[in-house]
């Protein structure tokens, strides 16, 4: 088998083995729905690093009686209808609710939850399958249209022919002593024009359209009278002081309208770290096994989940750790 022949064999190979292993991932995601059971995805990094943005996780109902801590529970958000959360058993209070927190949250969640509300229990994680409706959701084209141009060249190359057919070489459609032969057609690539069509149809439905809503300083006329809505105001003078060895502290001022949160923001990435209306600061340390690296840090007012404001100052910190040893301390 010739260089050429070798190549064409491995890289329509792999495309299969990708191909294949991509189908498999999916799969695990989907097939639990024929059970009854629930399958999420993680938008937000509150539950770092158990679950990342991006995860796919399986929840499987069980009897409100069996809910015991330390498990990851399923629930609708009280605090915003229409939106599940995804959130571990921290504690059950003297009600007999369930009180719930986000690993990477520093506090419990301040609502309780009834044992009747919960929809099941994290049973299975797919990482990373969700990561397209994780970009969908925050409006980010050029990851969805990669990975859409990524599985259209994969499907491309796996739908050609391993091996290359005797058909396939021009000189065997040349006479041969004198006689000629009739060369067999050759297969269209019917199949990866499906294939292609296929996946730039579901990217394009899966794209969310934008939302139409007021800018955040907009006046909104209703016949006589106008409502003025209320403003998004980033907060300023981000300052970032060592504590100790292990972490560092961010402060800011604000004197806006009282948010429902302030979230942090680690190289314009929410970080699922979020402290309430009133705190202007939030300390800042890694739990990672290895890590070196410098990020920069930035804090965003959240007024609601959609109306937000990002601080135009940032901080940068420099954090490194060797076998879970190391230090977070502030950049100069």
């Amino acid at each position: 088998m010739r260089s050429s022949s070798w190549l064409r064999f491995t890289v329509v190979l792999a495309a299969r083995g990708v191909i294949a292993a991509l189908v498999g991932v999916a799969f695990w995601g989907i097939a639990p729905l024929a059970l009854g059971w629930h399958t999420t995805t993680v938008m937000t990094g509150s539950m770092q690093p158990t679950l990342l943005p991006g995860d796919v996780v399986v929840s499987k109902p069980v009897p409100a009686h069996d809910l015991r801590a330390g498990q990851v529970l399923l629930f609708p958000d009280p605090d915003h209808a229409g939106v599940l959360r995804l959130h571990r058993l921290h504690d059950v209070d003297a009600r007999g609710e369930l009180v719930t927190k986000g690993d990477a949250n520093p506090e419990a969640d301040s609502t309780a939850v009834a044992r009747s509300s919960v929809v099941g229990v994290g049973y299975l994680r797919v990482p990373l399958v969700g990561l397209p409706v994780v970009w969908a959701a925050e409006h980010r084209t050029v990851p969805l249209v990669a990975l859409a141009a990524g599985i259209v060249v994969l499907a491309g190359f796996a739908v050609v022919p391993a091996v290359r057919t005797r058909t396939d070489d021009p000189t065997d459609r040349l006479p041969h002593h004198g006689r000629h032969r009739a060369a067999r057609p050759r297969r269209p690539r019917a199949r990866a024009v499906v294939v292609a069509a296929t996946v730039c149809a579901v990217v394009g439905v899966a794209l969310p359209a934008p939302a139409a809503a007021a800018a955040f300083a907009a006046t909104t006329t209703t016949g006589a009278s106008s409502i003025t809505t209320a403003v998004a105001t980033p907060v300023t003078g981000l300052t970032c002081t060592n504590v100790g060895n292990a972490a560092v502290d961010v402060g800011w001022t604000y004197s806006g309208v009282a948010p429902e949160r302030f979230t942090v923001l680690v190289d314009g990435a929410a970080s699922g770290i979020s402290t309430g209306a009133g705190e202007r600061d939030v300390t800042l340390g890694a739990s990672d096994f290895f890590v070196w690296k410098t990020s920069t840090v930035s804090v965003r007012t959240d007024l609601t989940d959609t109306w937000t404001a990002t601080s135009p100052s940032t901080v940068r910190i420099t954090t490194i750790r060797l076998f879970g040893l190391g230090r977070t301390s502030c950049a100069r």
